[in-house]
């Protein structure tokens, strides 16, 4: 939280802007998160489990983005196209990675197994469903553009590679990855300095309703979903609490990106991006705590 809000300060009093978060933010996606990764998933022995994740990251994606096509069903097409985009995405590698290593660094493997197949559905999956549903269609579901957007992201190249590896029962010697150990340190302070870069709360006028109602869905179905998980299905403890945190954790930037482009106004995605993540972070705080 200090970090947090030093970032705050620091672009309060125009030492830092927030258009400097763009560099912090390709140093964490460059550097620190794929070296955390690849330490954390280093000597993983895939199971079944690991592919259960894979696949609850794809569908609790699915789940979501058609609850919130049924929830916006009497908004404008620009709004429900947010609450489309708004209830389903998780920031798994920006915000619930550098979150999660610094109390559970051995659940590094398991997040990177949900964000696989959450990754899959924010590159660009469900812009396509929403694009679909509003009539508006721009990009479509073009595969080829989904698994371009995918090999350019570090962090998912970092993903398959570790993953091919481990399918053959491979790693790297520990000894190997001494030299960029100080990056996977630097990861988690880097990554929520950015965020605090990222945050705005500029409201746009006679918007504050539909913001709200969006961030209370959104941690309304979080909760339904974590109950599910944490009281009727047999995982492991720690599997549980791994997808507690990732359902409560923040939207994804990309769905904020895509939903501007959708017509949307870019403080109104900003602002309700920003308070998700202010809000995920207090909340994943307790959690830990309680668990």
């Amino acid at each position: 939280m200090l970090v947090l809000f030093l970032a705050l300060l620091l672009k309060k009093i125009r030492i830092l802007h927030q258009k400097d978060g763009a560099l912090t933010s390709k140093m964490v996606v460059y550097l620190t998160l794929p070296a955390t990764i690849l330490i954390g998933v280093n000597h993983t022995k895939l199971s079944n489990i690991f592919f259960i994740l894979m696949f609850m990251g794809l569908f609790s994606n699915l789940l979501l983005v058609f609850l919130g096509k049924f929830i916006g069903r009497k908004a404008t097409v620009e709004e429900r196209g947010l609450y489309m985009f708004d209830l389903s995405g998780y920031n798994i590698g920006n915000f619930s990675i550098p979150f999660v290593s610094s109390f559970f660094p051995a659940a590094i493997p398991f997040l990177a197994m949900f964000d696989m197949g959450n990754s899959l559905m924010v590159t660009g999956t469900t812009q396509a469903i929403v694009e679909l549903s509003s009539g508006r269609k721009k990009h479509g579901f073009i595969l080829q553009e989904i698994f371009g957007v995918l090999f350019r992201n570090p962090p998912f190249v970092v993903y398959i590679f570790m993953f091919i590896l481990a399918i053959f029962g491979l790693s790297f010697p520990d000894e190997w990855l001494i030299p960029i150990r100080p990056l996977a340190n630097a990861n988690t302070l880097l990554s929520i300095f950015t965020i605090g870069l990222f945050m705005e709360f500029r409201l746009p006028k006679g918007k504050l309703k539909l913001v709200l109602k969006i961030l209370t869905w959104r941690y309304l179905l979080a909760f339904i979903l974590a109950s599910l998980v944490y009281f009727f299905l047999p995982f492991p403890a720690i599997i549980k609490e791994i997808l507690l945190l990732i359902f409560f954790c923040p939207m994804s930037f990309l769905h904020m990106i895509q939903a501007i482009e959708l017509g949307n106004d870019k403080a109104l995605a900003g602002l309700t991006i920003s308070l998700s993540m202010f809000i995920s972070l207090i909340l994943m705080s307790i959690i830990v705590i309680i668990l």
